[in-house]
């Protein structure tokens, strides 16, 4: 059984261990291989060690090529089967490879104050039954984490290739994005989060730079 970690544009595996200590090595050919390792009986578990592992390779391999990280569990039979995915996935892989090229992900998660404002508060509880007032707060809720969102998400994205991005609406709107950024600019990415940090309300947290999960799609084999 094998193990898949990346879909890679390079040869040469990461030189470090990958999931219990196994070796890595490389299937593939002419700039599309997949970065595996071998086992004989493997017990995939989401535990920190295995994401850790897992993490590692990508992140090596991220900084030697280009890759599309595998998700944790891609366990294709042998390397056959591999090299068929690859063959019949071959332009899909590759145009993902070129879209991914030279840039990283920065996630970004923001948390909305969760207070409606006293006036508006005010505003709905005298004019409504308490039921309506209720759903009127929590309208008015939704309507100023949106705000915020557009306050937050729309300077980012403006400096990233892509985006993904989900507004969860409960007592406190969250934010949870993700963009695809240059690597040159990675910094004037960092600086524009610190400037709308101070222009809202929000607690917004920065983290990366990581592989690009959310904008690739590389599971060869299954």
């Amino acid at each position: 059984m094998l193990y898949v970690y990346a879909i890679t544009d390079s040869a040469r595996p990461p030189a470090i261990a990958g999931l219990d200590g196994a070796p890595l090595r490389a299937i593939g050919e002419n700039g599309l291989f997949a970065i595996v390792s071998d086992h004989e009986h493997l017990r995939i578990e989401a535990s920190a060690d295995d994401l850790w592992t897992h993490e590692s390779v990508v992140e090596d391999a991220m900084a030697e090529s280009t890759v599309l990280p595998a998700r944790l569990g891609s366990t294709p039979a042998d390397d056959d089967t591999v090299r068929d995915s690859l063959h019949a996935r071959r332009r899909e892989l590759e145009e993902a490879l070129d879209r991914v090229r030279g840039a990283v992900e920065l996630g970004l998660r923001a948390a909305m104050a969760a207070a409606v404002p006293e006036e508006e508060a005010s505003q709905a509880v005298d004019a409504v039954p308490t039921g309506t007032a209720y759903m009127q707060a929590q309208l008015s809720r939704t309507r100023r984490g949106a705000r915020t969102v557009a306050q937050i998400h729309q300077p980012l994205a403006a400096l990233a290739r892509a985006n993904r991005s989900r507004l969860v609406t409960r007592e406190r709107p969250m934010l949870n994005a993700a963009y695809l950024v240059d690597r040159d600019r990675i910094q004037e990415f960092m600086t524009r989060v610190e400037e709308v940090k101070a222009h809202t309300d929000a607690t917004i947290v920065c983290t990366g730079p990581w592989p690009p999960y959310s904008f690739s799609s590389a599971e060869a084999g299954e």
